[in-house]
């Protein structure tokens, strides 16, 4: 029962990695910090899983989340 429970989150986070790399859409009340912190943990996630090219994706989408807030910020 566990491995069937832990390959249903690999595969859930897997799907959400996508959209979030590929389609970039996200829930309605995720504003620019939460945003942040949400790809923080599956950051942290696809460390623990060595998948480090995920890592690299999802850290440069965290930057351009991070160069978005600060050019708002400056208009």
């Amino acid at each position: 029962m566990e491995l069937a429970v832990e390959n249903y989150l690999d595969l859930t986070i897997d799907e959400v990695y996508d959209v979030i790399i590929n389609v970039d859409v996200w829930p309605g009340n995720f504003n620019t910090n939460k945003k942040i912190k949400f790809v923080n943990s599956m950051i942290n996630y696809f460390i623990g899983k060595e998948e480090y090219e995920k890592c690299a994706k999802l850290q440069k989408y965290i930057n351009e989340l991070e160069n978005n807030k600060s050019a708002d910020r400056h208009i």
